[in-house]
């Protein structure tokens, strides 16, 4: 049976540094995300994202889907089925309301572990990437306003990411029986 693993927490988590360490040091498979945005340095279509403008991007069917800053993500439907009839093992970095369609939709074949960071580790993390004190702010507010500080209660597994991002994802590969 395939098994899908949600990777959910604030931002500024390590999420998805968990799971592009999972994808590309350990292989395993990773659902992507359409998002509407454009890339960022080094990102690359259908590796990080599959990255379309608004109208291919309403075109699509999809489990689930959100907005941020004016732009939209989402993961489509055809790309869940097509990585659980490739693979027997996947993950994703979702949100919580993701996680909770994709559970709908798989059922027991999902797995939630919250990636869990204080919100001072948070804000260190991003002036270290020289961000806006505003934007900051902005995205603090919003994480506590969409209760991302409190999922890990509702999880199945919990990963407390202050150290180094090997930790983490050593945790991860043994709450996956990989280790």
């Amino acid at each position: 049976m395939h098994k899908i693993y949600a990777i959910i927490g604030p931002p500024a988590s390590g999420k998805s540094t968990i799971v592009e360490q999972l994808r590309t040091k350990h292989n395993i498979c990773a659902l992507l995300s359409h998002t509407t945005r454009t890339p960022k340095p080094g990102e690359q279509n259908g590796i990080d994202y599959y990255f379309v403008d608004k109208e291919n991007f309403s075109k699509l069917q999809f489990v689930e889907k959100a907005s941020y800053d004016d732009q939209f993500y989402g993961v489509s439907k055809e790309e869940v089925i097509n990585k659980i009839n490739n693979n027997k093992l996947s993950i994703i970095d979702i949100s919580m309301s993701g996680f909770e369609q994709l559970k709908k939709m798989m059922g027991e074949r999902v797995e939630s572990i919250y990636i869990m960071v204080d919100k001072d580790t948070i804000i260190n993390r991003y002036v270290n990437e020289g961000r806006d004190p505003s934007e900051i702010i902005r995205r603090i507010e919003y994480a506590e306003k969409q209760g991302e500080f409190d999922n890990w209660q509702n999880v199945d597994f919990v990963v407390k990411n202050s150290s180094s991002v090997d930790v983490a994802v050593r945790q991860v590969l043994a709450i996956m029986n990989l280790l």
